[in-house]
């Protein structure tokens, strides 16, 4: 059965969005299509633009100024493992040595490594094609 990982990432202070993503793009991406890529079934990468919170949304004071922000994550970056042996190949593969420097040096170089989460989910799904919608 599939296993989906969420990746909530910062980019690095002093770097722009624009960088951030062109740097995600052009080096990150395909590492980590070289050394995972053949465990998954999907991955996408979903860049976040300004946000505002749900208190500002609905007029409540907030300690922030504006109405608009940015959101604390840049992109929020979805992969779909085959299975959960898949995911833990992925993790023996991440802990070889020279993974953990190539990896390590490129976080270092564009994410705000603290500020950065991953966590697998648990998928709850909708089927809206044709379904009688209630109304609670």
């Amino acid at each position: 059965m599939p296993v989906k990982s969420i990746l909530m990432l910062k980019r690095k202070q002093g770097m722009t969005p624009e960088e951030f993503r062109t740097a995600y793009e052009t080096r990150h991406r395909p590492t980590a299509l070289r050394l995972f890529g053949h465990l998954w079934i999907a991955y996408r990468r979903n860049y976040l633009g300004p946000a505002s919170s749900f208190a500002a949304a609905a007029g409540t004071p907030t300690n922030d100024d504006a109405s608009e922000t940015l959101c604390p994550y840049d992109v929020i970056t979805e992969i779909i493992y085959r299975d959960m042996d898949a995911l833990e190949e992925s993790n023996r593969i991440a802990a070889i040595a020279e993974n953990i420097r190539l990896l390590a040096e490129e976080e270092e170089s564009m994410f705000d490594r603290e500020g950065c989460y991953a966590a697998v989910v648990e998928v709850v799904e909708e089927n809206l094609s044709g379904a009688e919608r209630s109304s609670d």
